[in-house]
């Protein structure tokens, strides 16, 4: 492995290095050991290995491809969605005047707005924010799932079920409205409307009957021979050089 040093080195020394760094990479010599004792793996390329010349190595290591800026500080919790602390019985001065909360004023509430708010009625005072303050690392700042409780889809899950029953529902009631409106239809006009439904289905099979002469005409199939001149299979191609487009 390469060194750091950028001592000069002569043909031959630079020739030994070679040998020695094919026979760690074949696993006949010795991995090489960094400064704490660790092994370095021999594939390693040389760019990542070799350390940058204001750290001053003096022997190879990977001390600097780890990860040197560890704060004790850093969390990945995240905000407690919806947590109250304290709710007051009237107005506290310096509240909001909007629903009386002291951790918000009246630019940054998020109730609705009121007619009267809660610092002329003393009503109807919404309790307290619960505010935390911590430092995420990078990993916390990045992590789209932090804070995410799986308990809460089970409501999504709900919802679901819900909508889909409504819609089997819906359909039911429809499908029951149709049979009874075939049911009067048929007993008020008799012969005449079986005669129009069979009219109809008869156009509807010819039309279906043309349609597939349609498409068997774009049919055609060739034969694929082999060396031993006999049939494998058959190729079908979309349309012949003779059928032009229409």
């Amino acid at each position: 492995m390469a060194t750091a040093s950028v001592a000069f080195k002569s043909r031959e020394d630079h020739r030994k290095r070679l040998e020695l760094e094919e026979a760690r990479k074949a696993g006949l010599a010795p991995a090489e050991v960094d400064e704490v004792g660790k092994e370095i793996n021999p594939h390693i390329p040389q760019y990542m290995s070799s350390a940058p010349w204001y750290l001053n190595a003096e022997r190879p290591s990977l001390k600097h491809q780890r990860k040197w800026k560890s704060d004790p500080n850093y969390s990945k919790s995240w905000y407690d969605r919806g947590a109250k602390i304290y709710q007051a019985n009237k107005y506290r001065k310096g509240a909001c005047e909007n629903c009386g909360a002291m951790t918000h004023d009246a630019k940054l509430c998020t109730e609705r707005p009121r007619k009267i708010g809660a610092k002329w009625t003393n009503m109807h005072i919404v309790p307290d924010e619960k505010i935390e303050t911590f430092e995420l690392d990078y990993d916390g700042k990045r992590d789209r799932w932090n804070g995410y409780d799986a308990a809460t889809y089970a409501r999504v899950i709900e919802r679901y079920e819900a909508r889909d029953e409504a819609r089997r529902k819906y359909l039911k009631e429809l499908q029951l409205k149709k049979m009874e409106e075939k049911n009067c239809k048929q007993n008020g006009d008799g012969e005449a409307s079986d005669e129009e439904d069979d009219e109809h289905a008869l156009k509807i099979d010819e039309a279906k009957v043309d349609e597939s002469k349609q498409m068997d005409f774009a049919k055609v199939e060739k034969c694929v021979r082999t060396t031993g001149c006999g049939s494998t299979g058959t190729v079908r191609n979309l349309r012949i050089r003779e059928d032009t487009a229409k």
